[in-house]
């Protein structure tokens, strides 16, 4: 920018503004990334290279109350074999009105992460809400 006369001071007030709200956004982009769900990224990042279906066996069945999740206290235990020929056990924190379809010794559907076996998940688990909003965006 070409100015013809001498470019108008800042006060000492409109400096420490400028300085203020500068220090407040560095501070609210470290915030942003500081509170990534790393995992849950990573996870979903796998998941877009596709998911096998294979089914697995209810083991256990407990109830377990969690504040963030009031309507979910169903959680199973359950296990699948992985396309490796590997059996392998997973939890799985369930609604409660799937009680009914949940018993031990029920057989249900289990996803699992397209080279990524250890991946596994149920179609109907609670998971958090970024995860499910993040896997909507990506498909």
């Amino acid at each position: 920018m070409v100015y013809l006369s001498d470019p108008p001071r800042r006060t000492p007030a409109q400096r420490m503004l400028r300085y203020l709200l500068g220090i407040g956004a560095v501070a609210l982009i470290v915030w942003g990334l500081a509170s990534l769900p790393y995992e849950i990224l990573r996870a979903e990042r796998s998941r877009l290279f596709g998911e096998e279906i294979t089914s697995g066996l209810v083991l256990k069945v407990r109830t377990d109350e969690n504040p963030d999740h009031p309507d979910a206290s169903l959680v199973i235990e359950y296990k699948y074999v992985d396309p490796d020929g590997y059996a392998r056990r997973a939890e799985a924190r369930m609604p409660d009105s799937e009680w009914s379809r949940c018993r031990p010794g029920a057989v249900i559907t289990v996803l699992l992460v397209r080279g990524r076996p250890d991946m596994a998940r149920v179609p109907n688990e609670v998971e958090p809400a970024f995860q499910v909003w993040l896997r909507d965006l990506m498909n």
